[in-house]
């Protein structure tokens, strides 16, 4: 698999963890955990993304890619 792959899987993986971990902790009814796993989910990838694209900007990672 391309390093790409890769990383996007690995996004993914962070941010449905995260997004689980955060929506579990609430005391609501199931569908908010739902809507609240969805909104954590969102939020963790686009952090991890802005973090990915600010390192890659600034050469932390021109080795890797």
């Amino acid at each position: 698999m391309t390093p790409t792959i890769i990383v996007v899987l690995c996004f993914l993986l962070v941010s449905v963890l995260s997004g689980w971990f955060f929506s579990q902790s609430k005391d609501v009814e199931k569908p908010v955990k739902a809507m609240l796993f969805v909104l954590y989910f969102w939020v963790s990838f686009f952090v991890e993304l802005v973090i990915f694209a600010g390192l890659y900007h600034f050469g932390f990672l021109r080795d890797y890619f």
